[in-house]
């Protein structure tokens, strides 16, 4: 019985070697049967795995050694070694999935494919028994169980005191005398590239010796078609059975986990296993050759190495160059030590657009911020049909004129806004007020109705009124009928046309949104408060009024206007909403404080413009931050060499220090956004966010408040010195105060004008 089973065995062991054989002579025409024999059993016994592991991957994929393929079991990865070794080329052998190297050793089995000894050491991931993280890489056993490299890097038994710094740090090399050195101090060996004479760290040893990075992908690194972009180029990393080619431009390297930001990004793999990513990557430090910094270098140019804000200022100020005469970026020296471009230098830098063959700095696809601004426009703002509506032609002019496209092309890439106008292209129909009402209120829904009004796209109309009947829909979208049914024409029948009424009376802008909501919203909640205690509003008595009014919230006395609009229809009985009692102003800033601020306002260079200017105007004439925001430049004059600026009716002379800080901040480009910054719409002396629009009166509150101005006391104390140096009348007709608010002001000044007005009334009389 042994014998016969001994003698199958060794017909199944010599079937399966001829089985071999015969695939290897197949895939390999030039392989005779001799030479495969010998081959087979050198890999066989050398990695002792029996013969029929060989045999099936062989049945299952015959091609195993000429594609590369490296999900195989070892004795191919083994085999694919020696015939490559012996002079079969046509043989791939088998990469690392994780590092892409083909000239080693791959002991073990991953998901993806086999792994060399360094990838799969480094791969090994579980919990670490010291802080706790888990799926992290393990680094050493200590007491408490495997810990992590983190804090592998911080042990008490591997950090030693570095010989240079002094700080206690993990060594990753020793001196002579055996003292440690950290990885910021230590300095590799240094070579000097027999390509370019550069002495530094050597990239790799060629035939003639070593060379730097630059020279080794310049001469090194293989040329051939990228399969990603499909351009011939340098290949970073070279095809195996599953990827093709992928040159330098297409490959950052394998997506990972960032060790230091933790994101998800294409990483490079560190001396201590640790993957980083470009951003978190720290460089090699050198002195830049053009500002003379030791920084971090971005890039290498004939002049030398570069740091990057000295890289971004070259690129973006091309200047004609003396060897070619074209405007290129200079980044040689010619023998008399003018600038040159990258050709003239002899080298492949070449930062020329290849849509509009401007020199700089290129933003993608080697082509400059402006044409990538231009096309990505046309890409956003096209409607099905491909073209961009005429509505959106002005904003795409705008846009496409930035002086800064870079900032344009994140701001179309991230911004809401842009989305908001991207979606409302894409749908083709035409774009009307009406049709921006049907979508939800939002603040960038406001922001893109104003940008439309400011390019000329829509009509203009009084937004802070025309805003409520969506956000009246929107709030009462889950209201109970009978609130519907009280709220919506109190709403749109007394306080939205007594509010339009007005705003064609008064002199300048109002916001009466926040006043309207406001009433709106206290009905509302008046309305919950009876339901909740079974009242019913025809049935509403004094005592019921009066215990929801002891809830001692100012806000509920807003109840008034409701009230007094249901009682004029019969809905409710006569009822009485106290008034709040009329207080005198409690936050005053003394003078002294008053006249230090101003000073600082009108002198200290330090501060913004636009805070110096508004702080100074509430300070001197106390105007409120609502006028204030609403100035523009036409309401600056100048006559007979003085300034004046009118704020309601008469104009007002202003002191020289002050006029020269409207003048220039009239005159002062904007800062603002590129869609702020066209001829359309009032010049507003301080220009908000939002296109053609101010800025708010929050903004403008709190940047005074950064500086130290309360703007409430400032302006309380500038009215309270006006009203005892000027009269009520003429107080109230140059800052457009009502006369009695300017009565008052006088009043809490203690002051009397009763002989001024009695003399100004006999020459009104004598004047008729």
């Amino acid at each position: 019985m042994t014998k016969a089973r001994d003698r199958r065995r060794a017909e199944q062991r010599q079937a399966a070697l001829d089985r071999v054989i015969t695939a290897l002579t197949a895939s390999l025409p030039d392989l005779d049967r001799a030479e495969a024999l010998q081959a087979v059993s050198e890999a066989q016994a050398a990695q002792g795995i029996p013969l029929r592991d060989l045999d099936q991957h062989l049945a299952d994929h015959p091609t195993a050694l000429i594609s590369g393929e490296s999900h195989c079991p070892h004795v191919v990865v083994r085999l694919a070694k020696i015939l490559h070794t012996s002079g079969h080329r046509a043989v791939v052998r088998p990469a690392c999935t994780d590092c892409g190297r083909s000239n080693l050793d791959l002991p073990r089995l991953g998901p993806c494919g086999r792994l060399c000894a360094n990838c799969s050491a480094r791969s090994s991931k579980g919990t670490c028994d010291r802080c706790g993280r888990t799926d992290t890489r393990l680094a050493a056993r200590r007491a408490e169980g495997l810990i992590c490299y983190s804090c592998y890097r911080v042990d008490a038994e591997v950090i030693e005191k570095c010989a240079a710094c002094g700080e206690r740090r993990l060594p990753v090399t020793r001196r002579p005398d055996s003292s440690p050195l950290c990885v910021s101090c230590w300095v590799g060996p240094q070579h000097t590239c027999v390509s370019c004479g550069t002495v530094g760290p050597a990239k790799s040893n060629g035939p003639d010796g070593p060379l730097c990075a630059s020279c080794h992908h310049r001469w090194q690194k293989p040329v051939r078609v990228c399969g990603r972009c499909g351009k011939v180029r340098r290949i970073a990393r070279r095809a195996t059975g599953s990827r093709p080619d992928i040159c330098e431009d297409c490959y950052s390297g394998p997506a990972k986990t960032c060790s230091i930001c933790g994101k998800v990004r294409p990483c490079h793999r560190g001396t201590d296993g640790a993957w980083t990513c470009r951003s978190c990557r720290q460089g090699l430090p050198r002195e830049c050759c053009r500002c003379g910094r030791t920084r971090r270098v971005h890039t290498r140019w004939p002049i030398g190495p570069v740091c990057s804000p000295c890289y971004i200022v070259v690129l973006d100020a091309p200047a004609a160059c003396t060897g070619c005469g074209r405007h290129q970026p200079l980044i040689g020296i010619a023998e008399d030590g003018t600038g040159i471009c990258g050709t003239c230098s002899g080298t492949a830098f070449d930062y020329t657009c290849r849509t509009c063959g401007l020199g700089g700095r290129t933003y993608a696809d080697a082509q400059c911020a402006r044409c990538v601004l231009t096309a990505r426009l046309q890409q956003l703002l096209a409607d099905p049909a491909g073209h961009i509506p005429e509505q959106l032609q002005p904003l795409r002019d705008t846009l496409a004129l930035a002086e800064r496209p870079r900032g344009i092309l994140h701001w179309l890439k991230h911004s809401p806004n842009a989305a908001l106008f991207a979606s409302l292209a894409a749908s083709g129909e035409p774009i009307t007020h009406q049709r921006l009402d049907q979508l939800p209120p939002s603040r960038h829904l406001h922001y893109v109705r104003h940008t439309l009004v400011h390019l000329g796209a829509l009509p203009a109309r009084d937004e802070e009124l025309d805003r409520i009947p969506a956000w009246l829909d929107t709030v009462l979208a889950d209201r109970p009928a009978g609130h519907i049914q009280l709220v919506r024409p109190y709403a749109h029948w007394h306080l939205l046309r007594r509010a339009r009424r007005r705003a064609t009376q008064r002199r300048r802008p109002a916001e009466p949104g926040s006043f309207l909501r406001t009433r709106v919203l206290v009905a509302l909640e008046f309305l919950t408060w009876l339901d909740e205690h079974g009242l019913d509003l025809g049935g509403l008595l004094q005592d019921h009024l009066d215990r929801w009014l002891d809830a001692g919230n100012t806000r509920i006395y807003a109840i008034r206007d409701f009230l007094s609009w249901t009682t004029g229809r019969g809905l409710t009985a006569n009822l009485t909403v106290p008034s709040i009692p009329r207080q005198q102003p409690s936050r005053l800033m003394s003078e002294d404080s008053r006249w230090q601020l101003l000073k600082r306002c009108l002198t200290d260079s330090t501060m913004a413009l636009d805070t110096r200017a508004a702080g100074a105007l509430i300070l001197l004439f106390g105007l409120h931050a609502s006028q204030v925001r609403h100035l523009t430049a036409t309401q600056l004059t100048h006559r007979d060499g003085n300034s004046y600026l009118t704020v309601d009716r008469h104009p007002i002379l202003l002191p020289p220090r002050l006029a020269g800080l409207l003048h220039q901040l009239a005159e002062a480009p904007h800062t603002r956004a590129a869609l702020t910054r066209t001829s359309r719409g009032e010049p507003w002396l301080f220009p908000g966010l939002v296109p053609g629009r101010p800025t708010s009166q929050s903004g403008l509150s709190s940047k005074l408040l950064a500086r130290g101005i309360d703007t409430r006391p400032a302006r309380n104390a500038a009215l309270v010195a006006l009203s005892g140096d000027l009269p009520a009348p003429v107080l109230a007709s140059i800052l457009g105060l009502h006369l009695n608010t300017a009565v008052r002001w006088a009043g809490f000044a203690k002051t009397s004008w009763a002989d001024y007005l009695a003399a100004r009334a006999n020459d009104m009389r004598s004047s008729r």
